[in-house]
């Protein structure tokens, strides 16, 4: 069998929680102790992904979803265990996220092309295409806060589209912008794996990982994923 893209194996990421009562002053004056509660997210957690594979993420809320996507990233530092990823990832925990409001659309592109290192060719008629692909029937030069976060997306996801990662991560992308757009953004996905090594997909929508994805995996706690 091929080398995975990503390989993780017996990982285990712990998090302080800043809202804990030993992350105060106050337990500092009176124990002479300052040890921020510890929380463990993930443990003991290994993944493959080969090259081709769409991979499909559910759980209930908490339970470590996006953390995972999160070290595929390199995003989150991880505790233990070993994190090997080859290619370039586009992380998109949350579609949007790289915007700033006080810029305009151009502004903006220029912004996740610099922060992704996208290499995209940055003329007017890339942008402008850009904004028509996307469905949006707006000029290049209006800021983003004037956008409804279902325009944000059509945004994000034209420009996920279009850039050069390896490996594309994508939390709940689907679960803003109406009918059409899932539609669309779920043929252009399938479309795109053809350009990418692998895809994983973070959803609560079962039929969503159904329809897009070769290998459905549910987190059931920090300890236990399972195929489904």
């Amino acid at each position: 069998m091929s080398k995975p893209l990503v390989h993780l194996s017996n990982i285990a990421v712990t998090l302080y929680n800043n809202s804990s009562d030993n992350f105060s002053f106050k337990k500092l004056l009176l124990t002479q102790k300052f040890l921020p509660e510890q929380i463990s997210i993930l443990n003991d957690i290994s993944l493959d992904i080969y090259e081709g594979e769409i991979i499909g993420i559910e759980g209930s809320n908490g339970v470590g979803k996006t953390t995972l996507l999160s070290v595929v990233a390199g995003i989150l530092p991880i505790s233990s265990g070993v994190r090997e990823v080859h290619g370039k990832c586009l992380p998109l925990l949350g579609l949007g996220h790289i915007f700033h409001g006080d810029l305009d659309i151009e502004k903006n592109i220029e912004l996740w092309d610099a922060s992704f290192n996208s290499n995209f060719p940055l003329e007017i008629g890339f942008v402008n295409d850009v904004i028509a692909q996307a469905g949006l029937k707006i000029k290049k030069d209006t800021l983003l806060r004037a956008l409804s976060s279902g325009m944000k997306s059509r945004l994000a996801f034209e420009l996920a589209m279009r850039d050069t990662a390896d490996i594309l991560l994508l939390d709940e992308v689907f679960s803003v912008g109406d009918a059409d757009f899932r539609s669309q953004s779920s043929q252009k996905i399938k479309n795109k794996l053809k350009t990418l090594g692998c895809a994983v997909i973070v959803s609560h929508d079962r039929k969503i990982l159904e329809d897009n994805c070769s290998k459905i995996i549910r987190i059931k706690d920090q300890n236990t994923i399972e195929i489904c």
